[in-house]
């Protein structure tokens, strides 16, 4: 039986697969340096934040699943070099708290760099709870739905208090819901220009089957994971932790910026190939997946599936 065709492979995971998710009304963010666009396994596009020169803060569901190798191509946009280009480095090495289950386990996952990307700052945690009220900002690689190989930033946004009323009280939830697919693990960033990152785009209530009048964007809180994120970034080879964390270590490979869901260098078919059946084997569950986009269409009653809210 020979292997499938690469682009239906890769087609099939980003529409069925793929739990990351652009910015609507976004603007080039070129005063947020600290944050990147990645792609997992060289298929799943997310977005994310530099917190060290060889570390990124991303979504914990921007991955393949525990079973496959874990391989992370990321790209600077608005960081470039002495030759002007935007710096690029691949991550083999991960941790993440995420169990699969946005309603018991934080999603956020660090990618650890083979080789670092420079800035003048990197951003900073918040150390408490942000009050309602709060205004913010997301920045993602995704503008108006069409997932680019830039980062945007929004307009503002509102933190109106977790999400524990929601069922989620990991998350904050706030309006208006303007990420959509692209996205996910994108920062969510003080609109006061301190760099300081409250949450990271996660969910929202159109995904989680929650009817609201208005759809809710659903943040995944960074006060509440920011001491084991602290403890991993000073001891970034501590291996197995609790609540379902995990560190691996592969191979390095060299990486440079390319067109296309992949950022990084090229993978071989038959890397591709194994890497898609071990995502077959762990089950669109498993990764953490979801369609945001599919949903989105649906309460917007472009799907049959789903009314109007």
């Amino acid at each position: 039986m020979g292997k499938p065709n690469t682009f239906f492979v890769a087609l099939w995971v980003l529409t069925i697969a793929t739990p990351a998710y652009a910015i609507k009304q976004g603007t080039p963010a070129t005063a947020f340096p600290e944050a990147i666009v990645l792609t997992a396994g060289g298929f799943v596009p997310c977005s994310g934040v530099l917190l060290s020169p060889t570390t990124v803060l991303t979504a914990g569901h921007c991955s393949l699943g525990p079973t496959v190798t874990p391989s992370f191509d990321v790209l600077a946009p608005n960081a470039l070099d002495s030759s002007g280009k935007p710096q690029t480095a691949h991550g083999s090495r991960d941790w993440s708290p995420y169990t699969n289950d946005v309603k018991t386990s934080s999603d956020v996952r660090l990618v650890f760099l083979d080789t670092p990307i420079t800035i003048d700052h990197y951003a900073t945690i918040a150390s408490a709870k942000v009050a309602p009220g709060t205004k913010v900002v997301d920045v993602g690689r995704a503008l108006n739905g069409t997932i680019t190989q830039n980062d945007y930033v929004s307009p503002e946004v509102t933190i109106n208090g977790d999400a524990s009323s929601l069922g989620l009280p990991l998350n904050y939830q706030a309006t208006p819901d303007i990420s959509e697919d692209g996205d996910s693990g994108g920062p969510i960033e003080l609109e006061d220009g301190s760099h300081t990152i409250v949450a990271l785009v996660d969910t929202d209530t159109v995904e989680q089957s929650i009817t609201e009048t208005t759809p809710i964007d659903m943040f995944v809180r960074l006060d509440l994971v920011r001491d084991r994120i602290l403890a991993e970034l000073a001891d970034p080879d501590g291996g197995v932790l609790p609540d379902g964390g995990f560190a691996t270590t592969t191979t390095s490979t060299t990486s440079s910026s390319s067109g296309g869901c992949n950022v990084g260098s090229p993978t071989k078919m038959d890397d591709r190939w194994s890497s898609m059946v071990g995502a077959l084997i762990v089950g669109v569950g498993l990764c953490g997946a979801r369609s945001r986009r599919r949903k989105k269409l649906q309460a917007s009653g472009l799907s049959k599936k789903r009314s109007a809210v």
